[in-house]
Formats: C-alpha cells, sequence, structure tokens
C-alpha cells in the first residue's frame, strides 16, 4: 500500500476538520458583525420639559440640563426596535422617535413613558431616512424626506400627508428646524446648503435665503450640512460631513444674513450625528467616540458632556462592540488558516503523481515528421466529433437554463411587485422592491452569459487546414486565411497568428483535433514558427485585449 494511499483516511478526515474550522469561523464572523452593530453611540438628541433625552444602542437616556444622568429608558419600553433617525420633543411636551424601518413615528409621554405609534400609509412608504418637526399647531407634522427630495406635512385633523413645496427645490434633505416666526431652515444635503423655507398660502412654502456649505471655511471636503439648530446666539449651528463619510465631520456656525462665519473643530475622528440648542451651549452626539460634547456659544470651548454614570454607560457599550469586533477579526484569522489547512491537507491526500496538473503538450516532437505528407489543395485537420458534439450541446443547453432562469426570474419580480402593492400598506414595500430589483438584475446578469460564451468558443469553431507549405485558418462563415508559419507562435494549448488565437486544447484539456493531426500535418510547419511560454502567452494575450478591446 502507498503511504499517501495508506495515510488518506487520516488526511480526508482532517480536510473535513479544517473545512469545518472554516466554515465555523465564516458562521462567527457575520455573529459577530451582527452583534457589533447592536451596540452603538449616541445617534440623536433632543431637550425639552427642562430635560435633555439621548439615543444611543436603542436606549433613551434622560438627562438633567446638567448633565446628570436620571434614567435610561430600555427598548422594552419605549418599543423601540432599531436606533431612531431622529428625535425631538414636540409642542405638547411629548417625545418624537422617528424610525425607519419601517418608516414611522413613535410618541412618547416623558413621564410615563407610554408610546404609541402614528401609524399611516403615507410615513410608512418613506424608503430613506427623514426627520420629523412639530408645529404649533395641534398634531401637525413637518417632515423631509430624503429620497423623495421633498417636504411633508402632515395634518392631524385628516390624518393626511401633503407636499408642501415645488418639486426640484430640496436635493436630499436631511435636518429641518424652526426660524424666524413660521419659517424654517432645511439642511438641503445634496445641494450643499442650508436653506430658509417661508410659509405662504395654503401651507405650503417657498425659498427665502440661503447660504451655501461650500465655503472658504469649511475643511476638507465636508461640504455635506447633515444637521443643524438654532442657537442662544440666534446663529445656524450645521454639522457637515465628507461624502460617505463615517468619521470626522465640523460644526459651521451660519448668521441668517451674513453667512459662514466660524468653524468649531470637534475632537479627531468625531462623527456628529445630531444638535440641540440649550442655554447657552449646543450638545453635540457623537456615534463614533460614544460621547456627547457641550460647546459654549460664546467661547466655543469644547468639553464632554455628561456625568461619571452615563461616562461608564458609553465606555461599556464601546467596549462591547469593539470586543465583537476584535472577535470578527480573529475569525477571519480561523478562516484564512482554516482554508490553507484543508488545501494542504487535500494535496496530501492525493497520491504525488496526481497532485498537480501536468503541462499540457499539443505534440510529442520525436513523433513529428521532418515535412508535411504531400497533399493535393489544402487538407483540413479533423476536429474530435467529441468536440463538435459538445460544442453543441453546450451551446443548446446554456440557451435553454439561462431563458428558464431569465422566465422565472422575471416572475418573481413580478409577483414581487404585486406584493409591494398598495393592498399591503408600503409596510415592506421598499424591501420587497429591493429584493425585486436584485432578481431583476441577476437575471439579466445571467442572460449576458449568452454573448460572452459564445465569445469564448468562438476561437473553438475555427479549423486548422495545410497545403504543405503555408498553414490554413478556416472561419464557421466560410472565409478562408493563408498564413506564413513563420508568422506563428505557439504553446502546449494554443497557436496564434497575428490577432487570431487557435486553440489546440478546450478548456477542459480535451484535444480539439483527432489524435495524430496536429503532429502530422501542423507540427512539421511549426519547426520555423515562434514557441511562447504560458507567461509569454499570456503577455501576448493581453496586448491584443489592450490593442483590439476584445479577446480573439
Amino acid at each position: 500500500m502507498q503511504k499517501a494511499e495508506k495515510y488518506k483516511p487520516f488526511t480526508f478526515f482532517l480536510a473535513l476538520l479544517f473545512l469545518l474550522v472554516l466554515l465555523s469561523g465564516l458562521g462567527l464572523r457575520f455573529w459577530a458583525g451582527e452583534q457589533a452593530m447592536r451596540f452603538t453611540g449616541p445617534t440623536h438628541i433632543a431637550a425639552g420639559n427642562g430635560n435633555i433625552y439621548l439615543s444611543a444602542s436603542k436606549n433613551i437616556f434622560e438627562f438633567s440640563p446638567t448633565g446628570e444622568l436620571i434614567r435610561i429608558i430600555p427598548p422594552h419600553v419605549s418599543g423601540l426596535n432599531d436606533e431612531p433617525i431622529d428625535m425631538r420633543v414636540g409642542e405638547s411636551g411629548t417625545l418624537l422617535i422617528a424610525e425607519q424601518r419601517p418608516a414611522k413615528i413613535r410618541i412618547c409621554d416623558l413621564l410615563s413613558w407610554q408610546c404609541r405609534s402614528l401609524a399611516d400609509p403615507e410615513i410608512s412608504r418613506i424608503e430613506k431616512q427623514f426627520k420629523v418637526l412639530s408645529l404649533p399647531d395641534p398634531d401637525s407634522l413637518l417632515l423631509t424626506d430624503a429620497r423623495g427630495d421633498t417636504l411633508l406635512k402632515w395634518a392631524g385633523k385628516n390624518n393626511r400627508f401633503s407636499q408642501v413645496i415645488p418639486k426640484g427645490t430640496l436635493a436630499g434633505p436631511n435636518d429641518i428646524a424652526k426660524g424666524d416666526g413660521a419659517a424654517v431652515w432645511v439642511a438641503d444635503t445634496d445641494h450643499r446648503r442650508i436653506l430658509e423655507l417661508l410659509p405662504i398660502e395654503n401651507g405650503t412654502y417657498t425659498p427665502g435665503r440661503e447660504h451655501s456649505a461650500v465655503n472658504d471655511l469649511t475643511i476638507g471636503e465636508r461640504y455635506y450640512p447633515m444637521m443643524l439648530v438654532r442657537a442662544s446666539d440666534e446663529r445656524w449651528w450645521v454639522a457637515q460631513a465628507a461624502e460617505f463619510s463615517e468619521a470626522w465631520s465640523d460644526l459651521v456656525i451660519y448668521h441668517p444674513d451674513e453667512g459662514v462665519q466660524n468653524v468649531v473643530e470637534l475632537p479627531d475622528g468625531a462623527y456628529a450625528t445630531d444638535l440641540v440648542a440649550i442655554d447657552d451651549r449646543v450638545l453635540v452626539s457623537d456615534l463614533e467616540q460614544f460621547a456627547v460634547y457641550q460647546v459654549q456659544v460664546d467661547t466655543l470651548e469644547v468639553t464632554d458632556f455628561g456625568d461619571e454614570a452615563f461616562q461608564k454607560q458609553m465606555r461599556e457599550l464601546r467596549e462591547r462592540r469593539d470586543y465583537y469586533i476584535h472577535l470578527g477579526t480573529l475569525s477571519l484569522l480561523a478562516i484564512i488558516i482554516g482554508a490553507v489547512l484543508m488545501v494542504l491537507a487535500a494535496i496530501r491526500a492525493t497520491p504525488g503523481n496526481k497532485r498537480w496538473t501536468p503541462v499540457t503538450k499539443a505534440f510529442d516532437w520525436a513523433n513529428v515528421p521532418q515535412q508535411v505528407p504531400p497533399v493535393n489543395g489544402i487538407y483540413w485537420l479533423k476536429k474530435s466529433p467529441k468536440m463538435d458534439r459538445n460544442l453543441k450541446i453546450a451551446g443548446i443547453g446554456l440557451f435553454t437554463l439561462v431563458v428558464l432562469v431569465v422566465l422565472v426570474s422575471l416572475v418573481l419580480f413580478a409577483w414581487v411587485a404585486v406584493q409591494a402593492g398598495p393592498d399591503e400598506g408600503g409596510v415592506a414595500s421598499p424591501e420587497f422592491r429591493e429584493f425585486g430589483f436584485l432578481i431583476l438584475l441577476h437575471a439579466l446578469a445571467l442572460g449576458l452569459l449568452i454573448p460572452v460564451t459564445q465569445f469564448a468558443v468562438r476561437p473553438l469553431k475555427r479549423k486548422l487546414g495545410t497545403d504543405g507549405k503555408k498553414v490554413f485558418i478556416g472561419f464557421p462563415d466560410g472565409r478562408t486565411l493563408a498564413a506564413d508559419p513563420a508568422g506563428l507562435a505557439y504553446t502546449g494549448r494554443l497557436v496564434f497568428y497575428k490577432k487570431f488565437t487557435l486553440p489546440l486544447f478546450s478548456g477542459r484539456q480535451q484535444p480539439v483535433y483527432i489524435a495524430g493531426e496536429v503532429e502530422t500535418w501542423l507540427a512539421p510547419l511549426l519547426r520555423n514558427s515562434t514557441k511562447l511560454t504560458e507567461a509569454q502567452a499570456l503577455k501576448h494575450q493581453w496586448k491584443l485585449w489592450t490593442r483590439l478591446g476584445r479577446t480573439v
């Protein structure tokens, strides 16, 4: 018994064990990532009724104005299923909490912490983040719709939403805050500006003053206003970040009439997610650093907000997040080690003479005659019947498979579109639509396999021939091209002539021609051709790709 065969069961067992290590590492990484996402720093902050309210890791923290932690409201009391995307104290003294998946507004009594949801199909159809602002009118709200690029007004008396600005006024609006009188200001994020909206007839608004976020005081490319608040100095304090940034943002201060006036640099790595003004301070929540800062309006001094009890809570949340992040990193190492060991075990379990694929040889020079046998006209090398048969079956089979999968995908897409319709109340519409579009994109991508495969097998449909002196290339459309053997190049698998590639083997190392055809009719002429290594062949094909924009 060979040594490899003797230890084959053991090495096979090891390969399975290492496969389990690999799969366990993958599972652990996904699980650790999910767990890490549960622990987030402060996301939104609100002030009213003499106290301050902060959201972090689905908990609501209640503070006194001086920063003493009064109590923590857990998610099973508030009803939060996810991190809120906005939080405000309303005109009636209730806490308004905006949630996204699905979009809804939760209204909580600040004394009893009894919460109810403002259920309305129009709210649930908002697919991207939105912000909410309570109006003096009873049960009236303004909402920014970032994906819809609009401003909505909800009137409690008739339980309806309506657009209150002309189409195209806003682009990706994020935050909204009260200005003078009945005017409001909006962080018009994608237009990179802050914009005043003035009330006009029928409860609608028209643009007023505006200030560009692209100015001389902007640091880096932090052109995108995210949140804004009007401080005690009557100026607008705006959190501005770079596009797609998850770290680093600054506070830029704008005078309502004169524009940008100052910048407050936050600690390194800070990511401001919300602002609130209280007395002579502006409080800033920092998602990344698990902190809240307070900035003095007159001196612009930045200090930490919150007592030791709150700081301890933030440290514990951050430590737990970092633990799962580190666990995910270690699991990645386990994935790599498991994969390497599994491959090594598989190699060890394979007999030595079968471990590596031998280098393909198109022909054996020892069996190649000095000259091509006499021939009248052109002799075309005889192709393997199995190769021609496989090409036909593969073409028909691939076409049938792709058509069936595309049809099934389109039916699924139609079904998903129906499920996302008005009958569902819009609650699951965003998720259903995204899933449906993924199905449709998958079908379209799969449909591209047909032209890609046809392009890949086109060289296999060409044929080689000779008249004893020259090499001829025959094309499927009947054209013939004569080539001087001195202008050819070849490897163990391919023959090249100018921009044309002539395979001698398929991708599965199946010979294109019947045994002996290449040695007898083609190889004698290749004595005057250029032999290429595999690396030189790849370089040759790369030059053709860059020169012609296609593989031939």
